[in-house]
């Protein structure tokens, strides 16, 4: 059961992460456009911000079920 877990865990980091870099990547072309002002500053500072925590997240997420997984069949 731990197992099952733990690859859940791995899933549920893994796809936060891809979901933050496709945000991310959506801010970098709001940062590259012509019709950048003041407006899309502040909004592309707020994209900044949620994506990276969510990366940081996704990292003790994914960490944490590699290493239940580990104990788990290390013990087996």
């Amino acid at each position: 059961m731990k197992k099952v877990l733990a690859i859940v865990l791995i899933l549920i980091g893994s796809s936060f992460v891809i979901y933050s870099l496709i945000v991310l990547a959506n801010c970098f072309v709001l940062l590259s456009s012509t019709e950048f002002n003041i407006v899309g500053i502040g909004y592309s500072i707020g994209t900044l911000f949620g994506p990276l925590l969510l990366i940081a997240f996704s990292r003790w997420l994914i960490r944490k079920g590699v290493k239940i997984y580990k104990q788990n069949t290390s013990l087996n």
